[in-house]
């Protein structure tokens, strides 16, 4: 009796490890499928933008493009210049979903990319000026009317 539940959990244990093997195949397959050539495809805005109580914000904005009409993902690095006192930055980290959108603003077509913060914030927009230039406008994609630019420009790679 005790050589027949011995064999019983011997392939219980076996075929519990080939599973979990299995799945750790498709993960990686998905992950290596999923991450293939991914710096061809990714686009780097950097621009400073004002700040209601310093000198400003630096924006790094990372956007994947999309993949076989799927919308991908954004990182965002915002650092507050002089947030606390004279060269003492404090820098957020924000990632969520990108997605482009067009809609009609006064009678003309815009495109503009909606940034969704998986954190639960407000999304964030960006109007596609040109093929180098991203502006910050509201979700109506109306553009902020200062002399202060809301621009940030694509880096080069």
């Amino acid at each position: 009796m005790k050589k027949v539940f011995m064999l019983a959990a011997l392939v219980a244990a076996l075929a519990s490890c080939h599973s979990k093997q299995q799945n750790n195949v498709a993960e990686v397959d998905i992950i290596a499928t999923d991450s293939a050539g991914i710096e061809d495809i990714t686009e780097i805005y950097r621009g400073t933008l004002p700040a209601a109580d310093g000198p400003g914000i630096d924006y790094i904005l990372t956007l994947n493009e999309e993949i076989n009409g799927t919308d991908t993902i954004f990182m965002l690095d915002m650092i507050y210049l002089d947030a606390k006192g004279p060269g003492n930055n404090i820098a957020f980290n924000t990632k969520g979903k990108q997605q482009k959108i067009q809609k009609m603003v006064d009678r003309r077509p815009k495109k503009a990319v909606k940034l969704t913060p998986n954190t639960g914030e407000a999304p964030m927009y960006f109007l596609v000026v040109n093929d180098t230039t991203l502006r910050m406008v509201n979700d109506s994609l109306m553009e902020i009317t200062t002399d202060t630019s809301y621009d940030i420009v694509r880096a080069d790679k």
